[in-house]
């Protein structure tokens, strides 16, 4: 027989009431004794056991708070002294870039604190003693070239406001420059502030003896150092910084630039975060020294020269031991007689360890009166079983009767109730299904069932949301296309394709975006009857910003050179430009560019390059091709004022170019590998460069798509190709 929901629900709740009823009644007759004999005996056993237990869970839980806020504690500081290196990095890094590429930067002067006033992060000049008399030109140029660290190094000063910080760079020479941020007495900063300098520090001061230059330069990598004393005109105190080396273009050390503060900050910190007043914090070297601890004086204040691995307690130099070998711990030491925890944790960019001392007494005192409290709890209840136990006796017979006449009762309307909802539900979801959007499903029971007719109801009004909003996003989508395939047509209608049929000299180009419009372009025009101009140019980025940028470049470059090139020739030509992209370049987007003129009547051709790829010169006469040789120009776009090298080369009949972007070089294949100007020298010298330009031009595209495969296009492709045949 098939039983409805309604007697299904009334069977399983009458039937596990009645279940329920009679083993409860069974194990309560049997077990009522036996727990009222037994509970006098365990009564004891209970309440010592229940202490002892909760003593060890005690102490061991606060053992575990204990190493979790160590650590914490240890993360932070690590943090901070990895965020001083790594500024110190960047800071070594510009001035490495400075000396790698000086052409690229004017030699700028600083002011010298024997004669000048010095403010807040001003950046100022200092000597070594051993060459302050005898500065020659080669270090003054050296100094004055790495001045140009001046644009930048108070605004990685402003960084650290709220603390005392410097940054600085020492040369192998003897030269220092310095930028001192220093607060005011409430912890202000003011940058009209005239820094006072000591003149012990001012004549006396050789940046190669400080700790910081000598183990950077001994480490050959940044480092951070540990706390070392720096005298002010009033006062000294500890400092605590970073450094890294720099170099010049061939790798040869040249100093060392760093940027330190004062360690303060991260004493304060230390002292606020102890934990009790008994306790200490603290923090090791590797050499077993205390460089940071709240404790002024004793076994735990700090020592530059003290192992506490030689520490008379045993405990606390095993400890020590332990914190220095990068270990993770929470262990009883003795100090000063006392007992305490140590916990400590390892710092990973430092190689350090934190360690927090706690009181002993203060662990403990948490479990005092435990054992009392549950040999008390325990005779109480066994009270309180008696009398229940006697209680329960007088009702169990009367009880049963009544109990199953309400348990009966009670299953009756609970499967009423529960099966009426369902059906309510199943009616809706019906009439929702058929369509009807604006159904509502109105169950309130307070239960899953009311939850799930509230999800039927959010379904429906996401679904009317979701189909409008589908609609509009259909449209937008369908609108955003048609303007991305205008804006391809007009990207594609400025680049020349009527190539010229001449005799005298023969181009063709292509060029394929990686989107629909790409950054790419190439461009040809006569200055007059016998010069061509060609470029061929890559803009930063991909897609419209770039297309964008890419018509503002072509534009320029044209104007400039149709405008004053016979009188200036090119180089000018292409600082022009430069000058013209960066006065409104807020986006800082940059061009690299191959610009050229051709004389067609002798051959001559004058180029520019700014930061692109070589081009490919084909010399017909020996039917080989090989990388034009140019002069690494900077890029346009981002920095005004930079020179550009004009260079020219003779073509003879026959001769060939070919440019390109480094979408043909770097194009990548599934497994991300380069096809490499190797490659493209490669193919070219085993192809038929006298071949037609179209066809040339095909065949290498054929030998760039077999390296690619079925990986997708990584950027913009551009090839030009333009053959000499001199006067016919």
């Amino acid at each position: 027989m098939k039983l409805n929901i309604h007697k299904k629900v009334l069977m399983l709740v009458l039937g596990a009431g009645l279940t329920t009823f009679l083993v409860l009644s069974i194990f309560s007759y049997f077990g009522k004794n036996l727990v009222q004999r037994d509970m006098a005996d365990m009564s004891v056993e209970l309440g010592e056991k229940s202490a002892g237990f909760t003593d060890a869970l005690v102490v061991d839980q606060l053992k575990k708070t204990f190493g979790e806020l160590a650590e914490v504690k240890a993360q932070f500081i690590d943090w901070e002294m990895a965020v001083l290196r790594d500024d110190a990095t960047i800071l070594a890094d510009a001035v490495t870039e400075i000396f790698s590429h000086p052409e690229n930067y004017l030699p700028k002067d600083l002011p010298d604190p024997r004669t000048d006033q010095i403010k807040n992060t001003v950046l100022y000049k200092l000597y070594a003693p051993d060459i302050r008399d005898n500065v020659t030109p080669e270090i003054q140029r050296e100094i004055n070239l790495a001045a140009n660290v001046k644009d930048f190094l108070p605004e990685v000063l402003k960084s650290y406001e709220g603390f005392s910080a410097t940054a600085f760079v020492g040369g192998e020479k003897g030269w220092y420059m310095c930028s001192r941020l220093v607060l005011n007495d409430d912890g202000t900063t003011d940058y009209n502030k005239v820094v006072q300098l000591s003149p012990e520090y001012i004549y006396n001061f050789d940046p190669r003896k400080r700790p910081w230059y000598i183990a950077a330069k001994s480490a050959g990598k940044p480092v951070i150092s540990e706390p070392y004393y720096t005298v002010n005109v009033d006062d000294g105190y500890y400092q605590i910084g970073a450094s890294a080396p720099f170099y010049d273009a061939a790798g040869n050390t040249l100093g060392v630039a760093g940027i330190d503060s004062s360690n303060i900050s991260i004493y304060d910190w230390i002292n606020e975060s102890a934990s009790s007043k008994g306790s200490v914090n603290f923090v090791l070297n590797k050499r077993g020294e205390i460089i940071f601890s709240t404790q002024k004086e004793g076994a735990l204040a700090m020592s530059v020269d003290g192992d506490l691995r030689k520490n008379p307690e045993e405990s606390l130099a095993e400890a020590a031991q332990k914190m220095i070998a990068g270990e993770e711990d929470v262990l009883p030491v003795t100090c000063n007689g006392e007992n305490f925890f140590l916990a400590f944790a390892p710092m990973k960019e430092t190689g350090w360890s934190f360690g927090m001392l706690i009181p002993a007494s203060e662990v403990l005192e948490a479990t005092e009166g435990t054992q009392e409290y549950f040999v008390e709890q325990v005779t109480k209840l066994q009270k309180q079983m008696r009398r229940e136990h006697s209680y329960t006796n007088k009702i169990v017979v009367a009880v049963p009767v009544a109990l199953l006449i309400i348990l009966f009762l009670m299953s009756m309307n609970l499967s009423r109730r529960f099966v009426k909802p369902i059906h309510d539900l199943a009616d809706g979801v019906r009439e929702i299904s058929s369509g009807n959007l604006e159904k509502k499903l109105d169950v309130r029971t307070g239960d899953e069932i009311e939850h799930l007719a509230v999800c039927f109801n959010a379904m429906t009004d996401e679904l009317k949301i979701y189909m409008t909003n589908l609609t509009k996003e259909t449209a937008e989508k369908e609108r955003l296309a048609t303007e991305l395939d205008v804006a391809t047509e007009i990207q594609s209608g400025m680049l020349p394709k009527d190539f010229p049929v001449r005799k005298d000299f023969e181009l063709f180009a292509t060029m394929t975006p990686a989107k629909e419009v790409g950054g790419d372009f190439y461009d040809f025009y006569f200055l007059d009857e016998k010069h061509l101009a060609i470029t061929v140019a890559d803009v930063s980025g991909k897609g419209i910003p770039a297309a964008l940028f890419m018509v503002v470049s072509k534009t320029i470059l044209n104007n400039f050179a149709a405008t004053f090139y016979k009188q200036n020739g090119l180089a000018p030509v292409v600082a022009a430009a430069n000058e013209q992209l960066c006065a409104q370049n807020e986006a800082m987007m940059f061009v690299t560019a191959f610009v050229g003129v051709l004389d067609l009547e002798t051959g001559e051709f004058v180029f520019v390059n700014a930061g692109h790829n070589p081009p490919v010169i084909y010399r017909a006469e020996k039917n080989s091709c090989d990388f034009l040789d140019v002069e690494k120009n900077f890029v346009l776009g981002p920095i005004d004022g930079v020179p550009f090298v004009e260079q020219k080369i003779f073509l003879k009949r026959g001769d060939l170019l070919f440019l390109y972007t480094d979408g043909v070089t770097e194009a990548l294949n599934v497994d991300e590998e380069e096809y490499l100007p190797e490659r493209l020298i490669k193919f070219m010298n085993s192809t038929d460069c006298a071949a037609d330009l179209k066809t040339l031009l095909k065949e290498i595209r054929g030998d760039l798509s077999k390296h690619v495969g079925e990986a997708e296009q990584s950027d913009d492709i551009t090839m030009f190709a333009l053959r000499f045949n001199g006067k016919s």
